[in-house]
């Protein structure tokens, strides 16, 4: 039986989402699916969930005849079965082209890549030796099966005892469980596969794909990989070309996700052992929640009605009661119709208000058909920009950037601070961080919200973007292509004031070396900060986030911990307070001034840039003025 294709409006739909950043289940494009690692009460019994993926993992071994090519070591079979039961393409007894796809690429990841020790398999050199098999059957298909498959064998392996064995000449003797404690098997490595999923010819990128997006997608890409970051296999399927910089993005990616899945079997396995040391009841019974209803069912709720019915009360209270005249038996009414007798003044509109609104829109009109006939003249493109309704006394802050953005505005949320306490002061917080966020991807999402979100004008704009582009952008090139933009970001939002959150330190940098990435990441600081500064902006520094301090940053070295997040948001209180003037504390802006003599000038124009710092506080600030560097600034970049 085939499987039910989708029809196109379904395809487009996803495909849709896809371009915009998102995906069916609410996920990044990065996240897996949550995963759940079960064992059995036999040894080498495993079952994995990823998502709705269901996967079972048994292991077994017998003494057999080695091969003659090699004598000394032990056998490790895998067999792949894709049950009838979880899906309907799935046939009984015939092996499909994707089977056969899924099993190879398993025995090239686990036998291959010599996981297990098959020479301690050997008991007789040349006449006796175990053969360890592995029993891989899909019970549920939601996708990506191989990163399903690979976890539960891997973890089925190392969940695994063999007996024990006694060699007394040529007289072998196997001890049952209940004389000698079962031999686990000597697992050097685990290596894990992570799939990725491209569409339109490379240019999005998904990692755990469901069945759905599997159904759309252009090609896969397979990576098995160890926690050691040693590429086990790789494998590319589909009518696509990719670059040399999309497959180290996947690898990058796969390193994190690796240690992620690694560390998770090593906590289930050690679960395990601790649940049948001290006696304790396990197995797949045991893990099954006994007190919950298994079916489709909606949760009872509880909505508390005391305020509601003291409200209801006070409005019956203030009512008058009305008097109903049956007119016939079976019919009520209220009032005689025609004119209205519910004793409730018709709403008016006033005509000096309507007149208002009508000269409001006719003015709107007016200044669109201005914009787009310059537009035309001039062959440049129109830039949107939002236009504040009324007068108020709100500070509109816009926080936009990359995954260093999200998690702070996660850890907000979960400290109650997602207005960073600042509503007493007016300022209203909008969060838009997107996680693996680039800098080309700036003008778009800065359009999607004032189009689709519908955020109001920002009265400050804080961005926090370009770390991901630091190892794979020409430095010289991203620092003008950050002007360029910034340039039409001030178009975009001429009353915002501009805070430019310098970029952070990491202790790893993808692709690159360390300190590679520290000085590339100090010369966008550098660069972009003194542009910002020359329009009238703000830099927002981070000097307590040092990559020294192991506690601020998580495994990856990239992302910050819970730590590192609540001294980020606390250089964006200090940011947004210090530039929308909030709350009567604030300090006034010391400024020297010093001349070229001073900041020791060389000849070199950059080395000039290069001698203005920011210390202690204090703006140091050329003779020159900031004219005349913005002008060397604008000149020097359009020469690139």
């Amino acid at each position: 039986m085939r499987d039910v294709p989708l029809s196109n409006c379904e395809k487009e739909f996803i495909l849709a989402a896809i371009r915009e950043g998102k995906r069916l289940d609410g996920r990044q494009p990065y996240d897996f699916r949550r995963i759940k690692i079960k064992f059995g009460v036999d040894r080498g019994c495993c079952q994995v969930h990823l998502g709705e993926t269901l996967v079972l993992a048994q292991v077994s071994c017998e003494v057999v005849s080695p091969r003659q090519t090699r004598p000394s070591d032990g056998i490790l079979f895998i067999n792949v079965e894709l049950s009838p039961m979880a899906s309907p393409a799935f046939e009984v007894g015939r092996m499909s082209d994707f089977g056969v796809e899924v099993n190879r690429i398993l025995e090239r990841c686990l036998k291959e890549s010599r996981c297990v020790d098959t020479e301690s398999l050997c008991i007789i050199s040349g006449e006796k030796v175990w053969q360890v098999r592995v029993d891989v059957t899909v019970m549920n298909h939601d996708g990506n099966i191989i990163d399903c498959a690979s976890i539960a064998a891997i973890s089925a392996l190392a969940h695994f005892r063999r007996p024990d064995v006694t060699v007394n000449g040529n007289e072998i003797t196997i001890h049952p469980v209940e004389e000698r404690d079962p031999i686990p098997l000597s697992v050097h490595h685990m290596p894990i596969c992570v799939s990725f999923s491209f569409y339109e010819q490379g240019k999005y990128l998904l990692v755990d794909p469901t069945d759905k997006e599997e159904k759309v997608m252009d090609g896969r890409t397979v990576i098995g990989m160890n926690k050691h970051r040693e590429i086990c296999t790789l494998q590319v399927t589909g009518m696509m070309l990719l670059l040399k910089d999309q497959v180290l993005r996947c690898t990058n990616i796969a390193v994190v996700k690796v240690a992620e899945i690694t560390e998770l079997i090593h906590k289930a396995l050690d679960n395990d052992r601790q649940a049948r040391l001290k006696g304790e009841k396990y197995g797949f019974a045991e893990s099954v929640v006994t007190e919950s209803v298994t079916a489709n069912q909606k949760p009872e709720t509880t909505v508390d009605s005391e305020k509601s019915n003291e409200e209801a009360d006070a409005l019956n209270a203030e009512c008058e009661e009305i008097e109903v005249n049956g007119k016939d038996l079976g019919i009520g009414a209220i009032g005689e119709g025609g004119k209205n007798t519910w004793e409730i003044e018709d709403f008016e509109i006033d005509d000096d208000e309507e007149n208002f609104k009508e000269g409001e829109v006719a003015d709107d009109i007016e200044s669109e058909l201005t914009n787009e006939k310059a537009a035309l003249q001039t062959g440049k493109p129109t830039v949107k920009t939002a236009v504040r309704s009324g007068t108020t006394n709100e500070v509109n802050v816009w926080i936009v950037g990359s995954s260093i953005v999200y998690w702070a505005g996660e850890r907000a949320e979960d400290c109650d601070l997602q207005n960073l306490g600042l509503y007493e002061k007016g300022a209203i917080i909008y969060w838009d961080g997107w996680r693996g966020m680039k800098w080309n991807a700036l003008l778009g999402r800065l359009q999607s919200n004032l189009e689709d979100k519908e955020y109001p004008q920002p009265d400050i704009l804080i961005i926090h973007l370009g770390s991901n582009d630091v190892s794979s952008e020409d430095t010289e090139k991203l620092i003008h292509k950050m002007l360029l933009d910034l340039e039409v970001v001030q178009e975009m939002f001429p009353s915002a004031r501009i805070v430019y959150s310098e970029l952070l330190s990491r202790r790893h940098w993808r692709g690159i070396k360390v300190e590679e990435g520290e000085k590339r990441k100090e010369r966008i600081n550098t660069m972009v900060g003194l542009y910002v500064k020359a329009k009238g902006g703000l830099i927002m520094r981070h000097d307590d986030i040092i990559r020294q301090n192991v506690c601020l940053f998580r495994k990856d070295g990239v992302h910050l911990t819970d730590t590192g997040n609540d001294i980020f948001i606390q250089d964006l209180i200090g940011a947004v307070d210090e530039c929308g003037d909030l709350g009567d504390d604030s300090e006034e802006e010391t400024t020297m001034v010093l001349n070229s003599k001073d900041l020791q000038i060389t000849a070199n124009p950059v080395a000039k840039l290069g001698c203005i710092h920011f210390i202690g506080g204090q703006v140091y600030e050329w003779a020159g003025g900031w004219e005349g560097i913005n002008n060397w600034f604008l000149d020097h970049y359009s020469k690139l």
